[in-house]
């Protein structure tokens, strides 16, 4: 459950020059905003100024009179910031001034990444057990992934607090198959047929975990490797 810090206390100055973020920005014309992975570029607090991949953020299609939210993985919590965007500098830098700061703690090493992948949430009664409406299953993507948990996106809606069966196809090499018990944390209809929720993780197995958190590591390395099309031009 999230503790909501005064503007005054910024973890701006804990962030690397660098560090990989995501942050989610409303767009022209759509009412959900839309998440893009970035780097911070730097801080003067309460202002502070993120890079994206180049060609990835058309800032023509950005609705500056709302806010953004940053998302910061610190050590043992998550951080939020709601910031409005102060400045555009093309080709790829937003300036941002930092308002409110909500932290969620998350268990150790447990950071989040941007990740699309196969899922599979199921019902946990034995189908042969079943009764009649008790037996399902929905397939879907992730959107993002940790050792915890995971956000994704289905067709239909699942009830807050169901608890689930989840199997999932992680992004690797090996595609290695995760199968855990867990439940839904929240669910939130975006549009019509399309549906965003979480799953908890409640019994999960410490090799699994341990893929997870290898394949978050992975694709942290893959999103600091993008660093390099980020070069300001000469």
């Amino acid at each position: 459950m999230g503790n909501h810090l005064s503007s005054q206390k910024s973890f701006l100055p804990h962030i690397k020059e660098g560090a990989a973020l995501r942050v989610s920005i409303p767009l022209k014309g759509i009412t959900e905003k839309v998440r893009f992975p970035c780097f911070f570029d730097a801080a003067t607090p309460p202002q502070f100024s993120l890079r994206f991949p180049l060609d990835s953020l058309d800032f023509d299609q950005v609705d500056s009179e709302r806010p953004c939210t940053v998302m910061i993985d610190l050590a043992e919590q998550t951080v939020a910031v709601d910031a409005d965007i102060v400045r555009f500098e093309p080709p790829c830098i937003l300036h941002f001034q930092e308002n409110e700061s909500t932290t969620h703690t998350q268990t150790r090493n447990y950071f989040r990444v941007d990740a699309t992948a196969r899922v599979a949430a199921s019902s946990v009664v034995p189908a042969n057990m079943a009764r009649e409406g008790e037996s399902w299953r929905m397939l879907g993507d992730t959107i993002d992934l940790s050792g915890s948990g995971l956000l994704c996106a289905f067709s239909e809606p699942l009830e807050k607090g169901t608890r689930v069966r989840i199997e999932l196809t992680l992004p690797t090499q090996d595609m290695d198959v995760i199968n855990a018990l867990g439940h839904v944390v929240r669910c939130r209809k975006i549009e019509e047929g399309l549906y965003h929720a979480a799953l908890h993780f409640d019994l999960i197995d410490s090799e699994s975990q341990d893929k997870i958190m290898a394949c978050c590591f992975e694709l942290q390395r893959r999103y600091l490797r993008m660093r390099v099309s980020l070069e300001r031009p000469i």
